[in-house]
């Protein structure tokens, strides 16, 4: 943990536990890649403002992600208990809250902030609701805390499994995308909210497949996935953007590990879709 951190606390919580069958592959990826530090850096009012770098990927992503929940599962009990996180204790940074996700079913999953003001990317499958809402960890200039917004679909293709969302907040702490291609066995993190996040390899770019050519390609990882991780940003160990989960293909045989896909789209198109919905 870097120095500056013991000065104030960091407890990210959320009801969302590894299942006891969890494939060894996450396991030992776990094991694996939660002693890195992301090399890039962060700034809290709970560090009274200093830039810190070193945070595990799991702090990283937490205050890079947001959590998209959708259709039943808001309701009054969700809003009061997010709301009394909202309150946490100055000084401290506490990330309380319950999502029902260990109940199964859709209309939940994670996103990557890319601008300041509420743009989001995603995996269009999370969007299975009209009604969804975006969890975010702001700051403001004494405390960090969640705060949440309904969320207005800007781009969605469902053929590429990808969106683009805006909600009404303040994102200060976004993505950068990463421009130069992936090598293979470069390391990569996602997971966004959720309590257990893994770490894993690049394998190759494919081609998505019913989608015209240029726009996205397919990122697969040795990275395992878990319920809810769908729309992950998928990160570099500089902490920048390389797109979002979408699907996991889990081993039949003992032999073959799992693999996740996240998806890609290109950075110009990204920007050119939300400098039009900005001028709308």
């Amino acid at each position: 943990m870097p120095a500056a951190l013991l000065l104030a606390p960091l407890l990210f919580t959320s009801c969302v536990l590894m299942p006891s069958n969890t494939h060894w592959d996450q396991r030992r990826s776990l094991a694996r890649y939660d002693s890195l530090g992301i090399d890039a850096p962060v700034t809290l009012p709970e560090l009274k403002n200093r830039t810190d770098k070193g945070f595990s990927a799991a702090d990283y992503l937490t205050l890079h992600s947001g959590l998209i929940v959708s259709g039943k599962y808001i309701d009054d009990d969700f809003k009061a208990k997010l709301a009394t996180s909202r309150e946490a204790q100055e000084g401290v940074l506490e990330l309380g809250f319950s999502v029902p996700i260990a109940k199964g079913g859709s209309g939940f999953g994670s996103c990557a902030p890319v601008t300041g003001d509420g743009y989001f990317l995603t995996a269009a499958h999370v969007l299975a609701h009209k009604d969804s809402y975006v969890l975010y960890a702001t700051s403001n200039q004494r405390r960090t805390y969640i705060d949440y917004a309904p969320i207005r679909v800007v781009y969605r293709n469902d053929a590429a499994d990808f969106a683009i969302v805006k909600a009404d907040i303040a994102t200060p702490r976004y993505l950068r995308f990463r421009s130069e291609a992936l090598e293979p066995a470069d390391t990569l993190f996602a997971g966004g909210w959720m309590h257990e996040r893994a770490g894993g390899e690049f394998i190759q770019y494919l081609p998505v497949e019913n989608v015209p050519p240029g726009h996205f390609q397919k990122v697969v990882t040795s990275l395992p996935m878990i319920k809810g991780d769908s729309g992950s940003p998928l990160i570099d160990q500089r902490g920048r953007l390389c797109g979002v989960l979408s699907t996991m293909r889990l081993g039949v045989v003992v032999k073959m590990k799992p693999k996740s896909t996240a998806v890609r789209m290109e950075t110009s198109e990204v920007e050119r879709i939300i400098r039009r919905d900005r001028s709308r």
